[in-house]
């Protein structure tokens, strides 16, 4: 059966209409909105349709195009209300498009929902307009899930709903419809809501669609389980602003496996624990506050902030505590699996000095690693450390940035990580200026074409040995050594460097420290012509900067014909002191015999 939501065309009148197309609005003009009858959260039944209203603090988004604004419901208690704008964002001329809630402004119908008595707490929706009014239309239709059960004492901790078709993720809007591009299923959080014999209602809202293979899994708050799969070959028809309905008795629930938990991606994981800080919802903004992060699995804890996927075994909680400045993560399960993105985890805390149990995060699911603890502890009181021996990085493609800033890291041991699947070590390890021992001698770099400022300004590294680099993917390896202040020898034999396709520009600028370049045979391919931007210095450079100026003395093992190509280089300028800079020795050894080498300098 159907319950049919009609529609509620009501006529906005104010004197936000007259303004006929401004240039742009000012930053405090407020926005009106009005409902379709079945848009919201309180749905109460009169007859054959849904009466809903808006709620005091209710956000939507606007967006002109090219900019979103925020506002918020001045009032609830109607179908029409007034709308204040959050901050100083200003629109550009229309048309507008809104949406709500806003968070669907990037794109996302959301994979969980939580259990209103009822009803929805959030139901999408979208509008458009020349000026700030809008009638907004619902882009999705609803499924109510009447459950009962003759057991005792069953209290519902979420509702998974998958099907063969997608009913989150990624969306487009077609005409007044949301049509998923790319998604999953949805899950209902439920918050102990207790069955009986008598039927409960439960709504969930879902793209108009005709789906097949419908499976519900009811968990509940003692760790039980019960799948329900329908008919193979039933049909549910949900059409826009209309209703499902699916009855069912859950009757036999089952002990939950409780060897793991599933976590949303991290950048997700990141926001909320920033906003459980105090500070504001994003990946790239500073945390000063967060000192501790402690993973606390086999946990009784069961409530704080939700972090767990739709359909994770086991839920995941998330709490802070500003006397501790701790954020803890609880789960009953064993282990947290990461998923494929563990990017930007631990991005941008700053104060950040120790992670607890950081051994519980399984990793093997990873594909992208890419600012999982950039500026993690930049102005921590104490040096950060890190035990990464656990992780599973063999299916990681990106390292890009993934220690950026660390400024307080003093050791990092990564002889465990695999990455013969990684294409970018960009930024890896750049800025990381305390940074005195790295093992990296297990990498498999065969993939890798960007190794741009892997170690840029790594300050107190006095030797780093790439022996075992393999660098015939490479075609971006601009400043990869740039501004290592203490650095003294460098092995890089492994290396082999297409001049022709690899940017090599600035790779060794700023060492004044260098004392050894072991470079094997890896400058031999290419365009002899080509020579690298700035390789090891630039004309003004002044002692104390160019390379090897506190040193005094270059060795560079290497074969003649490297030895020849790298003398036509603006190392003849190290070796000069062209341009008012003390000269430095530069030898030459063969790599084989071990016997001193004398190409020709370039002039100046």
């Amino acid at each position: 059966m159907k319950k049919i939501l009609a529609l509620l065309i009501l006529g906005v009148v104010c004197g936000l209409t007259a303004c006929q197309r401004e240039e742009t609005f000012r930053p405090d003009a407020k926005a009106v909105a009005s409902l379709e009858t079945m848009t919201r959260t309180q749905l109460l039944p009169e007859g054959s349709l849904y009466k809903v209203l808006w709620r005091t603090g209710d956000r939507i988004a606007v967006t002109d195009g090219a900019t979103i604004a925020h506002y918020t419901a001045d009032a609830g208690g109607a179908a029409t209300a007034v709308f204040s704008p959050e901050g100083t964002s200003t629109l550009y001329a229309g048309p507008y498009t809104a949406w709500y809630p806003a968070s669907i402004a990037d794109g996302f119908l959301p994979a969980e929902q939580t259990y209103q008595p009822g009803g929805v707490v959030e139901v999408p929706m979208s509008a458009t307009s020349d000026a700030l009014d809008f009638a907004f239309r619902n882009l999705c239709g609803f499924i109510r899930m009447d459950v009962a059960t003759p057991l005792t004492d069953v209290r519902l901790d979420r509702i998974v709903v998958t099907a063969d078709q997608p009913l989150s993720g990624a969306f487009t809007r077609n005409g007044e419809s949301a049509v998923i591009t790319e998604g999953e299923g949805v899950r209902l959080n439920c918050d102990g809501v207790a069955l009986g014999s008598e039927a409960k209602s439960f709504y969930i809202s879902v793209p108009a669609n005709t789906y097949t293979g419908l499976k519900l899994v009811l968990y509940t708050t003692d760790g039980r389980s019960q799948c329900v799969a329908l008919k193979n070959d039933a049909t549910y028809r949900v059409e826009r602003s209309e209703v499902c309905e699916i009855s069912l008795v859950a009757g036999d629930f089952e002990a939950v496996s409780r060897t793991s938990a599933q976590l949303r991606p991290a950048g997700d994981f990141n926001h909320t624990i920033k906003e459980l800080s105090g500070t504001k919802r994003q990946t790239t903004n500073i945390d000063s506050v967060i000192t501790r992060v402690v993973f606390d699995t086999g946990s009784r804890v069961n409530s704080g902030r939700r972090l767990d996927t739709y359909d994770s075994p086991q839920p995941i909680w998330v709490n802070y505590d500003p006397a501790t400045t701790t954020v803890t993560v609880s789960t009953p399960a064993d282990e947290i699996c990461t998923g494929k993105m563990a990017s930007y985890m631990f991005s941008h805390l700053y104060a950040l000095e120790e992670i607890v149990n950081l051994q519980c995060l399984n990793t093997s699911q990873a594909t992208m690693m890419n600012n999982m603890f950039t500026h993690a502890g930049t102005y921590g009181k104490r040096p950060l450390e890190l035990d990464l021996s656990h992780f599973d990085t063999h299916g990681v493609v990106s390292f890009l940035r993934m220690f950026q800033y660390c400024a307080t890291i003093e050791t990092l041991d990564l002889r465990s990580f695999d990455t013969s699947q990684a294409e970018t070590m960009d930024n890896m390890f750049a800025h990381c200026y305390n940074l005195k021992n790295l093992d990296v001698s297990s990498f498999n770099t065969a993939k890798v074409t960007n190794f741009r400022s892997l170690f840029n300004r790594c300050n107190s590294l006095k030797e780093i040995n790439l022996d075992n680099f393999d660098t015939r993917a490479g075609t971006l390896m601009t400043y990869m050594f740039y501004s290592m202040a203490s650095v003294e020898k460098i092995s890089i034999r492994g290396f082999n460097i297409n001049r022709s396709t690899a940017n090599i520009g600035y790779m060794f600028q700023v060492n004044p420290n260098l004392k050894e370049l072991n470079v094997g045979d890896g400058f031999r391919k290419g365009d002899e012509m080509s020579l690298p931007s700035s390789f090891f210095t630039v004309a003004a450079e002044k002692d104390g900067t160019r390379t090897a100026s506190n040193s005094g003395t270059l060795t560079i093992h290497c074969t003649a014909a490297s030895a020849a190509w790298l003398a036509r280089t603006n190392l003849r300028w190290v070796h000069s002191g062209y341009r008012n800079a003390t000269p430095i020795t530069v030898n030459f050894i063969d790599e084989s015999t071990g016997t001193a080498l004398s190409p020709t300098w370039a002039v100046d």
